[in-house]
C-alpha cells in the first residue's frame, strides 16, 4: 500500500510515476521488475521511490489492484443486467474481458500475470503468514462480499454464504486458468485464439452450472 507521502504527491507526479510503473510491469515479471528503472523513467530520485513505496511489490500490486478495479466495476454492471445471474454474467464478462486482457493497453502486464505471476507471487514471502490483511488482498475479499450480496441464489444449490463464496472462488479459478492457458499457449505451434479461449471458457462454465455427466432423457 502507498505511504502518505504518495497520496500528498500531485497530479504529474502520480501520473509520471504510473506511466513508468507500467512500462516496467509490460516489460518483465514481478520478479525481474526493476526499481532502478522505474525511477529513471519516472525521473525521481531512488530514494524517493521509497517515501512513497515500500518495494516493489508494494508498487506492483497497487498498480495491478487500480486495473482490477475498472474490470470488477464492469462485472458489476453484468450481474445487473442479468439480475443476479452469476453464470450469465461471467459469461458475458469473460467476453469482454479476454479481449481487454489480451489486446488492451495494459495486455503485457496481464500475460506477465496469467502466464505465472499471479499464483506464485500472491504468496510471496512480501506478504508473510497475514498476507489476507494486505490491502490488495482486503480490496479483492470486499469485491467477493459485494457479488454475494447481489447474487440471486434462488437457483442455486447454496445453503450459506460460505458455499456461495466457495462457488465464486471456482469460477474465477476457471476464468484465471483460461486466460492463463491462453497466453501459455501463444508459446506454442498451434497457438489457441480469444475464440477457442471463449469457447473453452464457456463450455467449463455450462458443467460448472449443469454437471458433465448426461441426463437420463440424453442417454435415452
Amino acid at each position: 500500500m502507498p505511504k502518505a507521502t504518495y497520496f500528498n504527491l500531485n497530479k504529474e507526479k502520480k501520473a509520471r510515476l504510473m506511466q513508468a510503473a507500467q512500462h516496467e510491469f509490460s516489460r518483465a515479471s514481478l520478479e525481474e521488475v526493476s526499481v532502478s528503472a522505474i525511477v529513471e523513467d519516472a525521473q525521481i530520485p531512488r530514494g524517493s521511490f521509497y517515501q512513497y513505496f515500500e518495494n516493489k511489490e508494494d508498487l506492483y500490486f497497487y498498480f495491478l489492484g487500480n486495473l482490477m478495479t475498472d474490470m470488477e466495476q464492469h462485472f458489476f454492471d453484468m450481474l445487473e443486467k442479468t439480475h443476479g445471474d452469476i453464470f450469465k454474467s461471467m459469461k458475458y464478462f469473460f467476453d469482454f474481458a479476454v479481449g481487454e486482457i489480451t489486446e488492451g493497453p495494459n495486455a503485457d502486464i496481464f500475460k506477465n500475470v496469467g502466464s505465472n505471476d499471479f499464483q506464485r507471487d500472491h504468496h510471496s514471502k512480501h506478504f508473510g503468514k497475514d498476507h489476507h490483511k494486505h490491502p490488495f488482498f482486503q480490496s479483492m475479499q470486499a469485491v467477493e462480499d459485494k457479488i454475494s450480496k447481489m447474487v440471486d441464489r434462488s437457483k442455486l444449490r447454496i445453503n450459506n454464504d460460505a458455499e456461495l463464496k466457495a462457488l465464486q472462488r471456482l469460477i474465477f479459478t476457471v476464468f484465471v486458468h483460461a486466460i492463463g492457458h491462453y497466453f501459455r499457449s501463444q508459446k506454442e505451434e498451434s497457438p489457441e485464439t480469444i475464440a477457442d479461449a471463449k469457447a473453452e471458457f464457456a463450455t467449463t462454465l455450462d458443467w460448472i452450472a449443469n454437471g458433465a455427466l448426461k441426463s437420463k432423457k440424453e442417454l435415452g
